[in-house]
């Protein structure tokens, strides 16, 4: 029973896993077709886009770590429920190792440049 409970684990940490990266891939660019937008805005300042970018990243979690001329850095960690129960498949200890390793990890940086009105992951 308890293997059976493990393979359903592995099996839907693989299903969350592939629907995280659709839906990450999915956000990167809809802020990509933002800043995009942006940009090609008329009648906005400098500063109007630093503000607007700085509220997009902000109501979706980021936090601001640099802002340098054109340049916006912001960052988040993300849980991954996905590969939380792939490692909880590894006989239930895995899930203790991810949550080690979620604090350890390094968040995820999305860099905007408001000159080109471009994201980098």
């Amino acid at each position: 029973m308890t293997l059976l409970f493990l393979l359903i684990a592995a099996a839907a940490g693989v299903v969350v896993l592939v629907y995280e990266k659709r839906q990450r891939d999915e956000n990167l660019q809809k802020f990509q077709n933002y800043v995009a937008g942006l940009v090609n805005t008329e009648g906005l300042t400098g500063q109007e886009r630093l503000k607007s970018v700085i509220e997009l990243f902000g109501s979706n979690g980021y936090k601001i770590e640099e802002i340098e001329g054109d340049l916006v850095t912001a960052s988040r960690r993300e849980f991954s429920v996905g590969a939380a129960l792939l490692w909880l498949s590894a006989a239930g200890v895995g899930l203790i190792i991810y949550l080690i390793y979620y604090f350890l990890k390094k968040p995820e940086k999305m860099v905007a440049d408001l000159q080109k009105g471009t994201i980098r992951a």
